[in-house]
């Protein structure tokens, strides 16, 4: 992938929020009307090919792109199936990696592209144009993506590197809308209920473990004495 460009060009873009700090500016700026689409895809595994995409306007909401992929003879992995439902019946008829990405290419041009993990969704992106022999064009620009997840963890309070699952519902386009609706939710300056349900329930968790770390240790010494 060396020989793609990493950089936008300025001529054919419109104005990218790149140096917003705020979790919440940069919500406002990237629901601005032509500026972004939101895309997510389901795969055949954690580093295998993509199964399904979908992308929307982030700032309508109205769906660009919403198709099955077929993966060849990628077979779908028994925990990638668990997750999303997809089996190999369901992608029977479906468009080929370069028919879809085709779609994709077209209706991200020019816009910056947000996902809720955006280095995942870039990566298999790049992966399955690697597999086909595509150039990924600007999907190649990291520049492009954006991760929502890392906004909402900053707004939690987790810093850049938190993790917190969407809860979307595993399929691309339920995903991308649960995805839209958190940037409004950032957007707007609302409490992101479910996120500060799950750290609290993260919390309990941690919690328990260390509870019960604590009496192993401590089962442990007494059968030493």
């Amino acid at each position: 992938m060396s020989g793609f460009s990493t950089t936008m060009t300025a001529a054919k873009e419109k104005p990218v929020p790149q140096k917003i700090q705020s979790p919440r500016a940069w919500a406002e700026a990237v629901l601005a009307d032509g500026v972004a689409c939101i895309v997510d895809v389901e795969t055949t595994g954690f580093d295998g090919s993509i199964v399904e995409i979908a992308a929307i306007d982030a700032a309508t909401g109205a769906v660009l792109l919403d198709t099955l992929v077929d993966c060849g003879p990628v077979e779908i992995e028994p925990g990638a199936h668990a997750v999303h439902g997809i089996t190999a019946a369901d992608l029977a008829g479906a468009p080929r990696w370069p028919e879809a990405f085709a779609q994709l290419t077209a209706v991200t041009a020019g816009r910056l592209v947000l996902a809720y993990n955006a280095p995942f969704d870039r990566g298999r992106v790049l992966h399955d144009c690697h597999r086909a022999g595509l150039d990924p064009g600007h999907l190649a620009e990291a520049v492009r993506w954006q991760c929502v997840m890392v906004r909402r963890c900053t707004a939690l309070g987790l810093g850049i590197g938190g993790r917190l699952r969407l809860g979307g519902g595993h399929r691309a386009l339920a995903d991308v809308q649960a995805t839209r609706a958190l940037v409004m939710l950032l957007a707007e300056g609302r409490p992101d209920v479910a996120g500060l349900a799950a750290l609290a329930a993260r919390a309990v968790d941690e919690d328990r473990r260390g509870e019960v770390q604590g009496t192993a240790v401590r089962a442990d010494e007494g059968a030493v004495q």
